[in-house]
């Protein structure tokens, strides 16, 4: 029996300027993607002279932070994100219903974040040790100095994280921050920001909520920003970009991925082989920027993967995500539903196979929610808009290659460069494959979200973004190096 109550009161967030709640004159409703006719809760509309404030706020804040040393500020740090391990089940409900994502996942996801970041608080005495050389005349020494006012700027597929491990990075290098979180699912991250910001000076981070088109600008042209975090689309990055050029702030952008995966002619197929892959490809739906989105396998071996991994596909639940039985939840728009049935629908009419799969857990909330089974593509071609774009939804194109130089050249062409992984019985060997794919990281079976080791750098090449997230290059992309020369021995 459904298990899922909508009687819930919606949320009524606010701006945080200066360490205090804000309201506006209109409010944006945030759904239930599950549930469309469910009000989640309300933000508010945020403006541009928001924007002016709550910068200046952050502007205001920092001598007296970045007076601190990294030591300092990773104890304070260390005291505020403590506090992010209160009131886990409550806010992971919410995350649910305004974003989707099954419970276990929206609670798990919620868990990791102080676990996560207490890594990156881990180098500050590295950033604090002396750096300093021999000069011709004297002495030369290197300090580290922040930008003095960071934007973050998150989407609404994993706000939370994606979130923290900007902002913790920023206000460790000493820098100050304003938050725009994602319109569409902004709740759970704005009552974790509100957790952390009360063991942090007023100012030290601010947000402001608001519609890209009404707020971007203003957040990403604003002459006393000096850097900007951003995770998103390429398209919108490039926006960014020619808002940050106007002024030359510093940029660090993760942005969409085609992932590739290789199947090698030597690989395990076993149930917990399968169930990596699985998860690495339809975790939220396939709404992730390091899901799989292409399968390549060995022709001889087409039929033995199809059926194995079909069968894993056809054991995922789509429903609503509070429901227990549930594994897979909704695509999280409307548009994005009708974009992603689009991309099925054209490789059909191609010539491709579609199979769709898995279970319904309940039909009346199926037909009214924007839900997409999963769903295997196969007989497709390179050139068809499943397999050349990021679908982001729970359909994945499989296809076939005749020889492993071949299957490198075609999962390298494309524009995209976030992930990849290779999977075959002999490590070194996957090792050797694994390097000849162009991307940011790549995995060796394995691949995703659950596999990412936060002591290493993340991030993309090619289109696929500048800059690096988590281990210490994740923390130096929030510092600028100062030199300092002196002349003693003339």
């Amino acid at each position: 029996m459904p298990t899922h109550s909508n009687s819930e009161a919606p949320i009524t967030e606010f701006l945080l300027i200066g360490g205090k709640r804000v309201d506006g004159s209109s409010r944006i409703e945030v759904r239930n993607p599950a549930r469309p006719d469910e009000l989640v809760g309300t933000i508010v509309r945020g403006t541009p002279e928001h924007v002016d404030r709550a910068v200046a706020a952050a502007k205001a804040a920092p001598p007296a932070w970045a007076a601190l040393s990294f030591t300092q500020r990773a104890d304070v740090l260390r005291k505020a994100l403590s506090r992010l391990e209160a009131d886990i089940d409550r806010r992971a409900a919410v995350f649910v219903r305004e974003n989707g994502k099954p419970l276990a996942q929206a609670r798990g996801e919620l868990a990791s974040v102080p676990r996560r970041q207490q890594t990156a608080l881990d180098y500050a005495p590295q950033f604090d040790a002396e750096r300093k050389y021999a000069a011709a005349n004297g002495r030369t020494f290197v300090f580290s100095r922040p930008y003095g006012v960071v934007v973050s700027i998150v989407p609404w597929n994993s706000p939370d994280v994606l979130a923290f491990t900007q902002i913790v990075a920023a206000l460790l290098a000493g820098n100050c921050v304003v938050l725009k979180p994602p319109e569409s699912c902004p709740l759970t991250l704005i009552h974790s920001v509100r957790l952390f910001a009360d063991e942090l000076p007023a100012g030290a981070i601010n947000v402001v909520t608001g519609l890209p088109a009404e707020i971007g600008d203003a957040l990403t042209t604003h002459p006393d920003v000096g850097k900007i975090g951003f995770t998103g689309s390429i398209p919108s990055a490039r926006h960014i970009m020619a808002n940050a050029a106007q002024s030359i702030k510093g940029i660090t952008l993760e942005l969409g991925g085609n992932d590739p995966a290789i199947v090698l002619d030597d690989a395990d197929l076993d149930p917990p082989t399968l169930n990596r892959m699985l998860n690495a490809t339809f975790m939220m739906s396939g709404q992730v920027c390091m899901a799989i989105k292409r399968i390549y396998v060995p022709a001889k071996r087409s039929d033995e993967f199809l059926d194995k991994f079909g069968k894993a596909v056809d054991s995922l639940v789509v429903g609503d995500g509070l429901e227990p039985s549930v594994t897979l939840g909704p695509v999280h728009t409307r548009n994005a539903l009708a974009r992603a049935n689009s991309l099925v629908e054209d490789a059909a009419r191609r010539g491709a196979n579609v199979r769709p799969l898995g279970k319904v857990d309940s039909e009346a909330t199926y037909s009214k929610g924007h839900f997409m089974r999963p769903t295997v593509v196969t007989d497709i071609t390179d050139d068809a808009p499943l397999m050349t774009e990021e679908q982001f939804c729970p359909a994945i194109p499989v296809t076939t290659y005749e020889s492993l130089d071949e299957a490198i050249t075609r999962a390298n062409t494309t524009p995209f460069g976030l992930s990849g992984s290779v999977w075959g019985r002999d490590a070194d060997r996957a090792i050797d494959v694994a390097r000849k794919i162009e991307a940011g990281q790549v995995w060796v079976n394995t691949h995703g979200v659950l596999a990412i080791n936060h002591l290493a750098p993340y991030g993309g090449v090619k289109q696929s973004g500048i800059g690096r997230k988590s281990g210490i290059e994740g923390i130096r992309e929030y510092v600028q190096s100062q030199t300092i020369t002196t002349f003693e021995n003339g």
